[in-house]
């Protein structure tokens, strides 16, 4: 089992998708740990999100300040920047599923392995 940390994919679907044919990544035995900004700048955080969360037992998660601007934006608690490119999420039939999904994952990620 190979464990592949990646981070700021930023809603940049296609280049990770790229990224994981690139290394061959296999789902049964091989872990992506996405270390924080799943979503924003790019064009496709809605298929991100939706990937990783597909992902199940083969993805760690933790947050990051992108993935908390979204929340805290969802839930009405800080308001969207005329930047921010995840309006597919907000407007989503799964979004509050999705939402609820990423409010559960961490900001921390501790290797139990590692004693």
């Amino acid at each position: 089992m190979t464990v592949y940390a990646i981070g700021n994919v930023q809603g940049c679907f296609d280049e990770l998708q790229k990224l994981l044919k690139r290394i061959d990544f296999n789902k049964k035995k091989d872990t992506l740990w996405f270390t924080g900004d799943l979503v924003n700048r790019g064009p496709k955080s809605l298929g991100v999100l939706r990937f990783v969360k597909q992902l199940g037992d083969s993805a760690i998660v933790v947050l990051g300040n992108h993935d908390l601007h979204l929340l805290a934006t969802a839930y009405g608690i800080h308001p969207q920047r005329k930047k921010d490119t995840f309006d597919d999420i907000l407007k989503s039939e799964d979004r509050e599923e999705l939402l609820e999904w990423l409010r559960l994952c961490p900001i921390l990620h501790r290797d139990k392995s590692l004693g």
